[in-house]
């Protein structure tokens, strides 16, 4: 049987303690080597806001004793995650408190997928995952008291795409409205003469009587 496995198993504590960090502390991942490498950061999160937005569509309806408005539709938006806390190292590699090289890595590589616009996988501390997020907002700061973390507050914000049948059928769509609009006579042709002249048949042949 595997080490750790044994351990979480006979309920070591710090096992326990890594599975749990694992499965509760945000982590931002790139899954994506054309964005750079397969690398994931987990964020050490202290504030965690989530916020959501929907387009409501009303129209007015007079009715013989009232004006209303009638919803026609609601289209949800897509979320936003508004994060603060601090950017870690790996501590078991960190040669001390003063000197942690993956703190300051960690930090670059958020820069960098922010520079690139990087499409990421957000784990969340709940462990949900959101495979599109990318970060909208990056702000990073040095403290003096905290040598061995880098404090930081990010905006995320999820992309919704559409998927490839919904994409066709609004490709056919607006094929056959342009098919539909070639179709049709031109203004001053000769299906369209009798609207456009102003004057019938029945009135030239009345006026030559």
């Amino acid at each position: 049987m595997d080490g750790l496995t044994l351990k979480i198993t006979t309920g070591n504590r710090k096992a326990l303690a890594l599975v749990k960090t694992l499965v509760t502390t945000p982590t931002l991942i790139n899954t994506d080597i054309r964005q750079g490498a397969i690398y994931a950061i987990p964020l050490d999160v202290e504030v965690n806001q989530q916020r959501a937005s929907a387009e409501v569509s009303e129209s007015l309806v007079i009715a013989m004793d009232a004006k209303k408005f009638i919803t026609d539709n609601v289209a949800p938006g897509s979320r936003s995650w508004t994060l603060s806390g601090y950017i870690r190292g790996i501590p078991r590699l960190e040669p001390s408190n003063y000197f942690q090289p993956y703190v300051m890595l960690h930090t670059q590589i958020i820069w960098g997928w922010f520079n690139k616009g990087a499409v990421l996988v957000f784990k969340d501390g709940d462990s949900k995952i959101y495979t599109r997020v990318v970060i909208k907002d990056l702000q990073t700061a040095q403290q003096k008291d905290s040598a061995n973390a880098v404090p930081f507050t990010m905006t995320l914000k999820e992309i919704n795409v559409m998927d490839t049948t919904a994409l066709n059928f609004a490709e056919n769509a607006v094929g056959d409205v342009n098919k539909l609009k070639k179709s049709l006579p031109a203004i001053g042709s000769i299906a369209g003469a009798a609207v456009d002249l102003g004057v019938t048949a029945a009135e030239t042949v009345e006026q030559t009587a």
